[in-house]
């Protein structure tokens, strides 16, 4: 049962209303604080009768026994040691031998003149008409020095030698009697305001207690919540009233509650939303606030801009991207101009990575009333495609090569047939002995030489036709490492194969001259002692199975400005060469389908890594097995 629920089982049964109650509660607290008032009264008195009964005895206590002790041996210096010994045992200020005039005879007090057998102090004089008596007796409390209350006791005794009768005074501080006896005189005083302002506050309270309700039951009748009853009294239905707004409150607050989490959930799972896009896309995407302070980007544009770039929250892009001036001016000129968008092309050459192309698209952020709120750079990776384009450019070249290396041959081979065949005719008049033989010889060598080149010619110009068959890459990888071999055989091979080599869908021919040309050229890098590893294994990359060829050599090594110019037609650094020996390997692969990577360092050698494909559809594959040769090591 809820305690609104017990009280209108009480009110029902005593029949009581709120106002009643209210003013009942009210007497029942003026009646507990009247009980709290005489209980205190009460105990002030009670304290007060221990404390005066308690200074009593030790008054008589202490007179008793200097008293004694002075019958015995009056005067003695053991005897008055005995005396002051007493004092704080029965908390005394003072003790005096005085005989019936109130000429003072002994003092505990060493500062009053005994022998003058003059009034102790003026406190002497207000008792020596009772000393006449011979009768013990209290004296009445009365002031001393420093504000204090003192209170002394008179008892008499025989002196045994003079047989005098003597009084042996003691004397106490009261002054705690003294004020609870001042506060008694007050106490009714005290007592009748306390009362009185205790009817007072209740009143009061009464009055602001029921001021509130009749308020809120007139606010409540003009807003018509409810309609006045004779039945109920009026803080009854203001109760009533405010226990249903407090209801109808509780319910709003609870729907406002939900409405909030669902508003908070919808706003958190949009954000996340957008967070999850950014980090999908592929694209960079940094965004500045008004101040132009990075206030979001994701993980791709770290990715594209290159570990030389160190994006963080709240840095400023000058500072981000100092390192390109490309970008800076670019979103310098948003700010400044206000355009809509700008783009351009950079170019991010690092240290620590490969060189990229980058397009960037940038643009102001703007609300639904065109107020600026920020910038945003999108990044979009062109390396790729400037790769495809420079392969475009590179085939045109091979193409037009190709045309006028045709035309050459045709033109050339002609000359070349006749003139070899007059040499050779020569050569068969001349006899060896004589001075014309060695000349002749000269020219038919030179001859022959200038043919074989053009044979070249023709070999890289013409289109090649891939003859595709499934064969064993590994025994053709031992054949090429055998005839290199045999050229330079104080070189070492090692052939290194990791698990099962499948067959590789490609034209041997082919491949077998673009492998030979490599390890050639593999073979003239390396010293006499120098060393050739060639590594094999299958492995897949984003989209299909590959097989993986590397061909390390530790010779003089490819410098850094030669890397991107090897596999151009034409291009060697060799005194004899003509070029053409890797642009023809790279032709190969591309026409395999496949990909060729070079990684040099002058003066520790090269690595060629070939990745080609196992996926062609709908080839027959001869007679040739599978290499079952697990991961081994095989120096050749």
């Amino acid at each position: 049962m809820s305690l609104l629920d017990k009280n209108k089982v009480m009110k029902q049964f005593f029949k009581f209303d709120y106002q009643t109650e209210i003013r009942l509660s009210i007497l029942l607290f003026i009646l507990f604080f009247l009980l709290i008032n005489f209980e205190i009264v009460y105990l002030l008195n009670l304290s007060k009768k221990g404390w005066n009964e308690e200074s009593l005895q030790n008054l008589k206590g202490g007179a008793y026994s200097t008293s004694q002790l002075w019958q015995n041996d009056p005067g003695n210096p053991k005897t008055i040691a005995k005396i002051k010994s007493l004092l704080p045992l029965w908390g005394l200020k003072r003790v005096d031998i005085l005989n019936q005039h109130g000429d003072l005879l002994f003092s505990s007090d060493d500062k009053i003149d005994i022998g003058r057998l003059q009034p102790a102090d003026s406190s002497l004089n207000l008792f020596k008409s009772k000393l006449t008596s011979g009768k013990n007796f209290f004296s009445e409390i009365y002031p001393g020095p420093q504000k204090r209350f003192y209170q002394s006791y008179f008892y008499p005794f025989t002196d045994y030698k003079s047989q005098a009768t003597l009084f042996c005074r003691v004397e106490k501080e009261v002054s705690r009697l003294e004020w609870m006896e001042r506060i008694s005189r007050y106490e009714g005083w005290v007592r009748g305001l306390g009362i009185l302002g205790v009817v007072f506050m209740a009143l009061l309270l009464l009055r602001n207690i029921f001021s509130p309700y009749q308020q809120m039951k007139r606010k409540a009748e003009e807003e018509k919540i409810f309609s006045p009853s004779g039945k109920k009294e009026d803080i009854e239905s203001v109760v009533e009233v405010f226990q249903k707004v407090i209801t109808e409150l509780k319910e709003k607050e609870r729907k406002l509650q939900e409405l909030y989490v669902q508003t908070d959930n919808k706003a958190r799972n949009l954000e996340r939303y957008n967070e999850y896009i950014l980090r999908s896309i592929n694209n960079g995407v940094i965004i500045c606030d008004n101040q132009g302070k990075i206030s979001g980007f994701n993980q791709s544009a770290q990715k594209l801009l290159g570990p030389d770039f160190d994006l963080n929250y709240n840095q400023h892009y000058k500072q981000a991207l100092a390192k390109n001036h490309a970008l800076c001016n670019m979103l310098e000129g948003l700010v400044i101009k206000k355009d809509l968008s700008a783009e351009t092309e950079i170019e991010i050459d690092g240290k620590r990575q490969p060189t990229r192309f980058l397009l960037a698209n940038s643009g102001l952020l703007r609300d639904e009333n065109e107020n600026i709120l920020g910038l945003v750079l999108v990044l979009t990776d062109l390396t790729e495609l400037k790769k495809i384009q420079q392969k475009i450019v590179q085939q045109q070249k091979m193409a037009s090569i190709g045309e006028i290396s045709a035309g050459l041959a045709h033109e050339l081979r002609n000359s070349m047939g006749a003139l070899l065949g007059y040499c050779k005719m020569l050569k068969k008049g001349i006899k060896e002995g004589s001075t014309a033989y060695p000349v002749v010889e000269s020219i038919l060598a030179e001859s022959l030489t200038l043919e074989n080149l053009l044979q070249r010619f023709l070999d890289f110009a013409k289109p090649l036709e891939v003859k595709w068959i499934k064969f064993d890459l590994l025994e053709l990888i031992r054949d090429c490492i055998k005839i290199a071999q045999e050229k330079k055989p104080e070189v070492k091979f090692s052939l290194k194969v990791e698990g099962e080599m499948p067959l590789l869908p490609g034209d041997p021919l082919l491949l077998r001259q673009a492998f030979q040309n490599l390890i050639l050229n593999s073979i003239e890098a390396v010293s006499d002692n120098g060393e050739i590893k060639i590594s094999l294994k299958k492995s897949n990359d984003e989209r299909e199975p590959i097989i993986e060829l590397i061909i390390q050599d530790n010779g003089c090594g490819i410098p850094e400005g030669n890397l991107d110019q090897i596999f151009k037609p034409f291009f060697t650094s060799k005194e004899k060469g003509i070029g053409l020996g890797l642009s023809l390997v790279k032709k190969i692969i591309d026409l395999h389908k496949g990909k060729i990577e070079v990684e040099s360092e002058t003066g520790k050698g090269t690595i060629f890594s070939i990745f080609l494909s196992l996926t062609e559809p709908e080839i027959k594959p001869e007679s040739a097995k599978v290499s079952n040769l697990k991961t081994a090591e095989v120096s050749i």
